[in-house]
This record gives structure tokens, sequence and C-alpha cells, in this order.
């Protein structure tokens, strides 16, 4: 079979992103944060997010990624979809400010190029960001794309942002969904390996059919959502009660702000 490194490199990144998006599956699931309303996991998420990347130590940035995964356990959300929502941004983080552990000044960490207060901010900056994806990974996780759409509503997110963010979650599946049965044509008809020059020539062909196919595909989105009524979000129980687990998730929330703004 012929190797096409176009056609293989598009359809790992399709997959990929296809995956990062298709997330809901942990939300079927019977765990703790399943339990709580999407407004209040919303809310309580976004301030522990907000509590990660503003600490000043290494310790509490840690504390905060180990609460993540541990309401990730009772949660029960699958090891690798937490982990590879977290890892990656994680490790992005760590490549990003990496020459800060060279370029900054202090004393030299074990004789190595490397500095101390440079190494403890690397460090810093990889805890604080690992923190905040993991609790937006729970976010998405453990909730259906239309229940935090339809809490976002409910906390007074103006309709049109709430209809720009759904409209814009369908159409990336629509983009990435375009990239990969593209990839998958190119590869059924591609009968021997390329060269780096005619892959390189191929690429340019392969960017412009693709947008012009996803531009196309995207109206034809949009036509089908305007006759299915506009393509809005649903809407919510206004008159919903708060329950034991939505009371347990906004205690564990005030007493882990008291706890790291206080310490």
């Amino acid at each position: 079979m012929a190797t096409d490194a176009l056609a293989g490199t598009v359809a790992d990144i399709s997959a990929r992103a296809r995956w990062f998006l298709l997330a809901e599956s942990g939300a079927e699931r019977d765990g703790f944060l399943q339990r709580v309303a999407p407004a209040v996991k919303a809310a309580g998420l976004v301030a522990l997010v907000v509590l990660a990347v503003t600490r000043p130590a290494v310790v509490e940035a840690a504390a905060l990624l180990a609460l993540a995964g541990g309401l990730a356990v009772v949660s029960r959300v699958p090891a690798r979809a937490f982990l590879g929502r977290t890892a990656g941004p994680a490790a992005v983080a760590v490549v990003v400010v990496a020459p800060q552990a060279v370029l900054t000044g202090g004393p030299s960490l074990a004789g190595t190029p490397l500095t101390r207060p440079g190494s403890a901010y690397v460090l810093l900056f990889a805890c604080r960001v690992a923190a905040a994806a993991g609790f937006l990974a729970l976010l998405v996780t453990t909730t259906r794309v239309s229940a935090l759409l339809a809490a976002a509503r409910r906390v007074g997110v103006p309709p049109t942002a709430v209809v720009l963010l759904g409209v814009t979650y369908r159409y990336l599946f629509v983009f990435f969904g375009e990239l990969g049965r593209m990839a998958r044509a190119r590869r059924a008809r591609t009968l021997r390996t390329p060269t780096l020059r005619e892959t390189w020539r191929d690429s340019g062909h392969f960017l412009g059919t693709f947008l012009r196919r996803t531009l196309e595909r995207g109206e034809r989105v949009g036509r089908a959502a305007r006759a299915r009524g506009g393509g809005g979000v649903a809407g919510y129980d206004r008159g919903g009660s708060l329950g034991p687990a939505d009371a347990a998730f906004g205690a564990l929330v005030a007493v882990t702000v008291g706890a790291v703004v206080l310490a």
C-alpha cells in the first residue's frame, strides 16, 4: 500500500481533533459531577480555573491539580479523556516558557545551565496550566454541550453569544469531518508513494479544495439549521431546584477557595 505523508498527517489531525471535541461520553456515566446542575458546575469550575491561574506558589497550583484529578476519579471520567486534555496544554506551556529556565538570573540548578528561579517559574507555570486545563476538561467531559449552552443562558450570557458558541462548535465538526473525508479520498486514490516535491505541490491544491468544500458544506449546515428553527439553543428548566450534589460541590469550591486564598 502506498504511503502518503500528506493524507496520513491530515487524517491524524482530523481524528485527534474530533476525539477532543467528542467528549460527551463521560456525561453519561454515574459520577459526582454528572449529578451537579450544569449552571452550578460551570460557575464552580470556572472559579477554580481563575483560582488556579492566579496562584503564586507551586504547592498551591499542584494542590489544585490534585483536586482536579480527584474530581475526575469520583466523577468516573475516563483516564485517557482527562489526561489527554490536561497533559497536552501543560506540555505546550512547558515548551513556551522553557527558555526562562536559562534566561532568568539566579543560582545554578545542580551545576547545570538552568537557574533555580527560572526552573521554579517553569514548574509553576506548567502546574497552573495543567490545573486550569484539568478543571476545564472536567467541565466538558461531564456535561453535554447542549446543557452547557443552556446553562450559559441561565446565568445571563447574552443569547447571541450562546448561539454563536453553538454554531461554532457545530461548524468545527463540519470542518474536521470534511478534512478527514478528503484525507481518506486522497489515500484511496494514491497508487504510489509521492515524492517530497509532489507532496508539497499537492498540498496547495488540497488546501484550496478543502477550503472550498468546507465553505459549501458550512452553508448547507447553516441552511439546515435555519430550516429547523434557526439553530438556537434549547430552553432550560427555570424552576429546577438544587440537590445534595449541588450543595456538596458548592461547599467544596467554597472551602477550596477559602483554604487557598487564606493559606
